[in-house]
């Protein structure tokens, strides 16, 4: 086979490979316009990740208070809703990186997972974004798991400042 050929193959399959790896669905921006403010009497977190070529095969789940409560999928946006109360967040990937909210009614957050180098591995940890800058990060990232946030609340915690539990990041 000709060189060419063979090029095209593999920059064929490896764009296959990239896209396979994105988050698939409409854009935040065609479901809602602008991201959405809570429900009555709750706070709301918003979980995504920007598109990174780098890894985007690789996903990691965000965890609440000892609790996973979704996948960073490359190029994707969910939101949860939370009770008032103080939360501690951070990443499969990366649980020593860990984010402290203290959220009131009527607060929206924004936390990003994105690719960080520690010693000699990569990993994907969190980070909490300025709502100016997220929401605008926001808007082209599909929006997954649209259908069950209003039923899945965030664990609240009366003791998120402890250091998380040694068991909540287990590989799946």
């Amino acid at each position: 086979m000709p060189l060419r050929v063979i090029q095209g193959l593999f920059f064929s399959l490896l764009a296959a490979l990239l896209i396979a790896g994105c988050a698939n669905g409409p854009k935040l921006r065609q479901v809602y316009g602008t991201p959405p403010g809570p429900i009555d009497e709750m706070a709301r977190i918003y979980f995504y990740r920007k598109i990174d070529a780098f890894m985007v095969a690789r996903e990691t789940d965000f965890v609440v208070n000892g609790q996973r409560v979704g996948t960073a999928v490359s190029g994707s946006v969910f939101y949860r809703d939370a009770l008032p109360g103080r939360y501690r967040i951070h990443t499969v990937d990366d649980p020593k990186h860990i984010i402290y909210l203290t959220l009131a009614a009527g607060d929206v957050s924004f936390v990003r997972a994105e690719v960080k180098f520690s010693g000699v591995a990569y990993g994907i940890g969190a980070v909490e974004v300025e709502r100016t800058a997220a929401n605008t990060e926001v808007l082209d990232l599909a929006i997954i798991d649209a259908l069950n946030v209003a039923s899945m609340p965030l664990p609240r915690s009366d003791t998120a400042d402890m250091p998380p539990e040694p068991l909540c990041c287990n590989e799946r």
